[in-house]
């Protein structure tokens, strides 16, 4: 499974080492600015300017915003699996609608970075 977050957000970052620490080898995280994570993103299509949705790719598929975090989530295990359920009895409007609020605001409520985070061992 390879993760592309945002590298400048603090809460995509955050989010991206919780992956790391939790998925080890198992997830390749990816900046969405890098260049490796252009080329996912054109491959993919998706836009290389909008880069406001955590995106997750395996094999053929790709998934983004809330049911990428979901995807993550049912993958993750307990506790976050249950995590996962409880969120899916919302409907999933009501889903995508407070990830897009996170997403429109995570600069102004968590912070940007100067310089793109790279996630390291």
């Amino acid at each position: 499974m390879t993760v592309l977050f945002d590298g400048y957000c603090v809460l995509c970052s955050g989010f991206a080492r919780w992956l790391h620490r939790r998925f080890r080898s198992a997830v390749s995280l990816v900046a969405m600015q890098s260049e490796k994570g252009r080329q996912l993103l054109t491959q993919y299509g998706y836009s290389t300017e909008t880069l406001d949705e955590v995106i997750v790719v395996e094999e053929d598929m790709s998934v983004a915003g809330a049911p990428a975090v979901l995807y993550i989530l049912k993958r993750a295990g307990q506790p976050y699996l249950m995590l996962q359920y409880i969120l899916c009895i919302f409907p999933q409007s009501w889903i995508k609608a407070g990830y897009r609020i996170v997403a429109g605001n995570r600069y102004k409520w968590f912070g940007k970075r100067k310089s793109c985070a790279v996630i390291q061992d």
